[in-house]
């Protein structure tokens, strides 16, 4: 994590890039996967290695071809929305994430009308379809492809590694299975 922050900064120096300030962001766990954990908590952490992802895929756009295969594997139907009041507060729910005998009793009743079912109390008050925008997601994906393959370069270009302070868990190192 550390050799990612350096070679980060260097780099937002190099070009010119602001870094100050920051505060630290959280990633989802998708956008954490696909980065990997070190270079994930590497972008949480620093302004720099942020500032540097921004700058490294400004122009990374997903292809056509991307797009319409993300699509095909993840298109379903469009999902229905209800906006509810319930005792705490308005919500909006799909109609399958609500308990059976709630969502039944809301569907047959008239629009506005309180129901209870067992111990639920809710209120049906309109409804709305969607349909996912995997735009944004392969987009992100891509850029974060994009961002690792970049790093992976430049950490192999400009970093050399100090014989002995490799990861400990190296499969080269010849200690790699102890224990503390």
């Amino acid at each position: 994590m550390m050799l990612t922050e350096a070679l980060c900064e260097a780099v937002a120096a190099e070009r010119g890039l602001a870094v100050a300030g920051g505060a630290p962001v959280h990633l989802d766990q998708q956008a954490a996967v696909e980065l990997g954990s070190i270079t994930a908590a590497a972008f949480e952490g620093s302004a720099a290695v942020r500032a540097v992802y921004e700058a490294v895929t400004a122009d990374v756009e997903p292809s056509a071809a991307e797009l319409a295969h993300y699509g095909e594997m993840t298109t379903r139907p469009p999902s229905v929305v209800w906006r509810l009041v319930l005792p705490d507060g308005e919500y909006e729910a799909t109609p399958e994430s609500l308990p059976l005998a709630l969502a039944d009793a809301l569907r047959k009743a008239p629009r506005g009308e309180r129901v209870t079912a067992g111990r639920w109390t809710a209120t049906l008050i309109s409804e709305h379809s969607t349909t996912p925008d995997i735009t944004t997601t392969v987009h992100d994906a891509t850029r974060r492809a994009a961002f690792t393959r970049w790093l992976d370069r430049e950490r192999a270009a400009r970093l050399t590694l100090v014989a002995g302070l490799e990861h400990p868990g190296d499969p080269g190192q010849p200690d790699n299975h102890h224990r503390h």
